[in-house]
């Protein structure tokens, strides 16, 4: 009886520090701290929606945490909330990182989950009626997944766009607070920042300077490996120069950009859902399979594809959502319609949890 109350006593004190991190000053709300029945009320179509994006375990040189994207997502977010009425999200903290693979502890998705990851938090989030969402991009080698991503929901009726570091107004507020002209990974600018978030996680004394990658594209390695680019540290730049009041400095710069975007965004009107009915026809039908034991009826309605597997009908659960050419997925399924060399949809490929089969169109 007494461990349990221990147990309680502890929990409590855990939960109480959690929500006393929150800035009382915050405008936000945080999706996390919140009751589904809180979040009934606040997700409509005005709410706007902050997504930080910032990979959980990522080689940052020897000095830095592995979170180091984690953080500065994070910490961005909270500059965020302090000066906007916006619904912010928990950080998504995996993504498409290919590039550090070979340093032990970072970790990647393949391009297509990192993008499919988007768009199904997205989807989820707007279905209960926002249509703006934005995310706190810290990273490079995301852009592309996030670009295809945004071109996926805008067919669905959803506005989704992001900080990009390549954007002259992110380089120039990176520029003013950096003394040397070449960085890129783990360099003076990160180090600054870690330093000014979560000065506990930095070991200045393993900082170094490395300009190995100079002039070099593809992916680092710590050892010697035929077509990678050796280097050791896995730092881009000048990391020994951080300091903690560039970080100060620097995030508040990058923070403003955000804002800014961010209000763009708020302003920008909402766009319409591709009208997808004529389209939708060519899929509409009843498929099963050879042996009998498998029927997938496919039917439309309201610019929805709809499916009932085996008659499970889970039209008002689960609709079927387009991903690419031919391409559908939904929470239990994915299909690829095939078609015929004269252009009509013949049969399906399907996969139904984790199993896969071929389905003729009767």
């Amino acid at each position: 009886m007494k461990i349990n109350l221990l147990i309680i006593f502890f929990t409590c004190i855990t939960v109480l520090s959690f929500a006393q991190n929150r800035n009382p000053k915050n405008k936000a709300v945080f999706l996390e701290d919140i009751s589904w029945t809180t979040a009934q009320e606040i997700l409509n179509e005005n709410s706007l929606l902050v997504l930080p994006l910032g990979a959980g375990s990522k080689e940052h040189g020897p000095h830095l945490p592995l979170s180091t994207d984690f953080l500065q997502a994070q910490a961005l977010a909270d500059l965020v909330a302090l000066e906007r009425n916006v619904v912010i999200t928990p950080v998504i903290n995996y993504g498409f990182y290919p590039a550090f693979l070979k340093y032990p502890g970072s970790t990647s998705t393949t391009f297509a989950t990192a993008t499919d990851m988007v768009v199904q938090v997205i989807r989820s989030l707007s279905a209960y009626g926002p249509k703006k969402f934005y995310i706190i991009n810290i990273g490079v080698s995301t852009t592309p997944p996030l670009l295809a991503a945004a071109k996926i929901l805008a067919e669905d009726g959803i506005l989704m766009t992001f900080s990009r570091y390549d954007k002259p107004a992110f380089e120039k507020a990176e520029a003013v607070f950096r003394t040397k002209s070449y960085s890129g990974h783990a360099d003076e600018i990160e180090t600054s920042n870690i330093l000014n978030i979560r000065p506990d996680l930095v070991e200045m004394k393993r900082a170094v300077n490395d300009s190995s990658m100079k002039a070099k594209a593809g992916s680092m390695t710590p050892r010697p490996i035929e077509g990678g680019n050796l280097n050791t540290s896995g730092i881009n730049g000048y990391a020994a120069l951080g300091t903690v009041k560039k970080g100060q400095k620097n995030m508040t710069s990058f923070a403003i950009e955000l804002i800014k975007e961010i209000d763009m965004l708020r302003d920008i009107e909402p766009i319409k859902e591709k009208d997808r009915s004529v389209e939708f026809k060519d899929y509409e039908g009843i498929y099963t399979h050879e042996k009998g034991d498998l029927k997938l009826e496919i039917s439309q309605k309201d610019n929805i594809l709809h499916y009932i597997l085996n008659d499970r009908d889970l039209r008002n659960f689960f609709h079927l959502y387009k991903d690419g050419t031919d391409y559908f997925s939904s929470m239990y399924i994915n299909i690829l319609f095939i078609r015929d060399k004269n252009g009509k949809v013949e049969k399906v490929w399907c996969r139904n949890r984790g199993e896969y089969v071929w389905l003729e169109k009767k």
